[in-house]
């Protein structure tokens, strides 16, 4: 039996680092904010079990970082667990609570030279017991900032993260004895299969984290994030960034704030609305037990009984963007510029599949 208990999203300020010890600093003035957060969202009644965090939440937004620069790659790259997560596992020690968040440049032994960005989830006791590392990504993030998507050295991954089980390597869901688990990070969250594996692997709770202008001005954030989970019959909860900061004083916002928690019928039930000057934090009690009760019913919104697996497996059966892209040599310089013939190829190859209809023009 798991008693309903409060949830947190919080929207910290943006500080980007200079050397990778300004992450830990990050980590730290996030979580003097997490108590306050949290002891808030107790008055509700229900103890707080889950604490979510967007992406670049400790790290900041990069900049002038550079795909192939192996010495910045040396300098910022980190590890799950390292220091940036040990400050998180003290705090979710202290309150007795699982901790979700996002870290860029990750080094995984298994693949030397690549980096990854990678979600975790830490329990109570301190330890990572999740991660999941961004499986979609839109050129910038390749092309730019060197991090490898699982994607493009698909197999190899496959094989040792999943032990070739694709749903375990690609959207890997923690089970806890507070609910199932997955985290989408950011770009992944504007397609909807992201959450569908994440849903096929059992999750109840999808973390959906971080979107930028003006896909949120525009209302695309919550039109994705409603349909998450509406889709999926899962609980959505959405932390976007709060406004970038800078030494003197000054900031401003790329991301437009608007975080959200979202339940099972696709409705918003806790928002913050648009930007705020500082940290800031929703809350919301959810009840997993309420979740699984509608999930085992017989009824009309019960989608997974529903549905005809081997007649949407055609969709797919041509790929469009191609595997293994990787495999042969790391991420580096120039390769922003190869990701924007290579998208427009795909374009073409739609058009020629006549999936897309071209403009006269």
């Amino acid at each position: 039996m798991v008693d309903p208990y409060g949830v947190v999203a919080i929207s910290p300020r943006v500080v980007t680092m200079k050397k990778r010890e300004d992450a830990v600093e990050s980590a730290k003035r996030i979580c003097n904010f997490m108590d306050m957060a949290v002891r808030t969202a107790a008055t509700e009644g229900a103890p707080v079990k889950l604490v979510v965090l967007p992406e670049m939440a400790i790290q900041g937004m990069p900049e002038d970082f550079k795909a192939g620069n192996r010495e910045a790659h040396a300098a910022f790259a980190t590890t799950v667990p390292g220091p940036e997560t040990d400050v998180l596992a003290a705090k979710a020690r202290e309150l007795n609570t699982y901790i979700a968040a996002e870290l860029l440049f990750v080094t995984d032994e298994d693949f030397p030279g690549h980096l990854f960005n990678v979600a975790f989830i830490i329990n109570p006791e301190g330890e990572v017991i999740y991660k999941r590392a961004k499986s979609t990504s839109d050129a910038y993030e390749g092309g730019a900032l060197g991090t490898t998507n699982p994607h493009d050295i698909y197999d190899e991954w496959v094989a040792k993260k999943g032990n070739g089980n694709v749903l375990d390597a690609i959207f890997p869901v923690a089970k806890t004895e507070i609910g199932n688990i997955g985290y989408i990070i950011c770009h992944e969250g504007a397609y909807p299969e992201t959450s569908r594996g994440l849903a096929m692997n059992g999750a109840e709770i999808i973390i959906r984290a971080t979107l930028i202008d003006p896909q949120v001005a525009q209302g695309m954030w919550e039109l994705q994030n409603r349909a998450h989970a509406m889709f999926n019959q899962c609980y959505v909860i959405s932390p976007n960034l709060g406004p970038q900061c800078y030494d003197d004083g000054t900031m401003f916002d790329l991301f437009g704030g608007r975080s959200m928690i979202v339940n099972s019928k696709g409705q918003v039930v806790a928002r913050q609305e648009g930007l705020l000057p500082g940290d800031s934090f929703v809350s919301y009690v959810i009840d997993i037990e309420a979740l699984r009760r509608a999930r085992a019913q017989n009824g009309v919104m019960n989608w997974f009984k529903d549905l005809r697996t081997e007649q949407y497996a055609a969709i797919y059966e041509q790929p469009i963007y191609e595997k293994h892209q990787y495999v042969e040599e790391l991420p580096q310089e120039g390769w922003l510029a190869r990701e924007d013939v290579r998208r427009r190829g795909n374009i073409d190859k739609l058009i020629e599949r006549g999936i897309i209809t071209p403009p006269s023009a």
